[in-house]
């Protein structure tokens, strides 16, 4: 090592490694991660790398590559949790993923389908319509097929279904 070098020693546990290797392990479908479906975990992957950094090049790089991990992991965990029937903590891991990237839109969708697999017909509707405003208001855009998909029927006092609007 060259006195322009510097090195971590080898007894110090560096979090972003664990953070990492979790991330990618909720990620793999083959194996299964109930033992990190945790709010450890779900703090730790609400946390930008080194946000106070100077930006520079290779720094912004290395942070966009772990935010879109991040971003990643968390909605796995949100589907994992879902699955588990785990509804709260499926929601808190979606709404930290919305609050990473709001535009996300896919997101949006395993929130909303977290608050639909607990029986949350109006949480969804309402995280589709928070979606949808600010698609429109940041980019002009309208949410896809598939998130409107997601959408719960509504009913005319009736009984009869009735469209939900959409915009597009």
């Amino acid at each position: 090592m060259s006195s322009h070098e510097l090195a971590i020693s080898k007894d110090i546990v560096v979090d972003l490694h664990q953070s990492v290797a979790r991330a990618h392990r909720l990620l793999d479908n083959s194996r299964t991660c109930d033992d990190i479906l945790t709010m450890q975990t779900l703090t730790d992957l609400s946390a930008d790398l080194l946000p106070e950094w100077p930006e520079n090049d290779w720094m912004l790089i290395e942070q966009e590559q772990y935010r879109q991990l991040r971003l990643y992991a968390l909605e796995a965990m949100t589907e994992r949790l879902t699955a588990a029937r785990r509804h709260g903590e499926a929601v808190a891991a979606g709404l930290t993923a919305v609050r990473t990237e709001p535009l996300r839109e896919s997101a949006h969708h395993v929130l909303m389908r977290a608050h639909l697999a607990a029986g949350n017909r109006g949480a969804a509707l309402r995280q589709y319509e928070q979606c949808r405003r600010t698609l429109q208001n940041e980019l002009g855009l309208e949410p896809s097929a598939s998130l409107r998909a997601l959408l719960p029927p509504r009913t005319e006092h009736n009984g009869r279904s009735r469209l939900q609007h959409s915009g597009a």
